[in-house]
């Protein structure tokens, strides 16, 4: 086999071996955290306001993992109140497992069934409010 032949079996592999890759980038599916990342942006400062709100109650909001449940508990401070707002358990490896619930909570705790979630990591966030103020929490969690 001549020289010549051997650089065009190289090329062609190259060229071959190429295509895959940029095949396969394509078909490489990207989730997005959110998709209006710039209005999210612009209600940073909001977040934040939440989050030191928070961070001022005597009692921290609790999210506990058991063997059939994930329990949210309120503060005692705020049960007096009624509390409404949202859950959003965020799983960054795929949106489409993400579980978003609302709440409406008169006696402090909210508990979602374990069925509602595939196994593997989460991010629990809750955007609620109780007495006209605003607060924020998030906290990992591992659902197995």
């Amino acid at each position: 086999m001549s020289w010549g032949y051997r650089i065009t079996i190289l090329t062609l592999g190259f060229v071959s071996f190429m295509t895959f890759l940029v095949i396969s980038a394509f078909r490489q599916e990207f989730d997005l955290v959110t998709e209006d990342y710039y209005g999210k942006e612009l209600q940073f400062q909001n977040q934040i306001e939440k989050q030191s709100n928070q961070m001022q109650l005597k009692d921290s909001l609790s999210c506990i993992v058991s063997d059939n449940n994930v329990i949210i508990k309120f503060p005692d401070e705020l049960i007096q109140n009624n509390i409404t707002g949202e859950v959003l358990f965020f799983r960054p490896s795929d949106a489409g497992k993400d579980v978003k619930r609302l709440i409406n909570s008169k006696n402090g705790v909210e508990v979602f069934r374990k069925e509602l979630f595939q196994k593997g990591y989460y991010k629990v966030q809750v955007d609620y409010s109780s007495g006209g103020k605003k607060y924020y929490y998030e906290k990992s969690i591992i659902i197995s």
